[in-house]
């Protein structure tokens, strides 16, 4: 299994992941942030297609709900692939729902891992993968507002909007700041293989 997903700089200094070099192996649950994610038809088969740069789209089954109308949090399995999607748009899903889906692949944001104890019968989201690439995304200045008192800046931009894209073989010694990562991962030959989860 092949996966490409956003790992925001945000993360290094919350403490949630450590730096990622390529050739790590990891044990990571996903997010999608949906820019789309409709009710659908029982498709012919669930199915998952990578657009490129940690955007997807696709059609999937809703296999749990949890928490409320404001901060409702659902869990998609699309073509052997497990994800959530914690937005409001999940608010009217239902288990055994169909969904058409589009968005971006994140790392999960800890909303998973850290109340995973809370979820009444959850379905296991963690894969285990080898980093294959890392791209590192500068945000470009026309994003960030400086002041002051500092400054502000989004956490990412979509593809339209990358400016310098660089390949690197680890995110030690990035500044995080003023980028993100796109990391490319693998789980070629890893089926069965016990990987710690890969949280700090």
């Amino acid at each position: 299994m092949k996966v490409t997903a956003i790992f925001e700089s945000w993360h290094i200094g919350d403490g949630n992941y450590p730096p990622l070099a390529r050739g790590d192996s990891v044990r990571l649950s996903f997010e999608l942030e949906p820019t789309s994610l409709v009710p659908s038809i029982v498709p012919a088969e669930p199915w998952i297609e990578h657009l490129g740069d940690a955007e997807y789209r696709g059609a999937g089954r809703v296999l749990r709900r949890y928490r409320d109308e404001n901060d409702a949090l659902a869990v998609v399995e699309a073509g052997g692939f497990r994800f959530y999607v914690n937005s409001p748009e999940a608010a009217p899903l239902t288990p055994g729902a169909w969904v058409d889906f589009a968005g971006t692949l994140l790392l999960d944001h800890y909303i998973w891992v850290e109340y995973l104890h809370t979820y009444p019968d959850p379905p296991d989201l963690f894969y285990s993968l080898r980093v294959a690439g890392i791209r590192r995304v500068r945000v470009p200045d026309r994003f960030v507002f400086r002041h002051e008192g500092g400054k502000a800046l989004p956490t990412r931009v979509g593809p339209a909007d990358f400016a310098e894209v660089e390949e690197l073989a680890t995110m030690e010694g990035c500044a995080f700041d003023e980028e993100f990562f796109i990391v490319d991962f693998d789980g070629a030959g890893l089926e069965g293989v016990d990987i710690p989860l890969t949280f700090q």
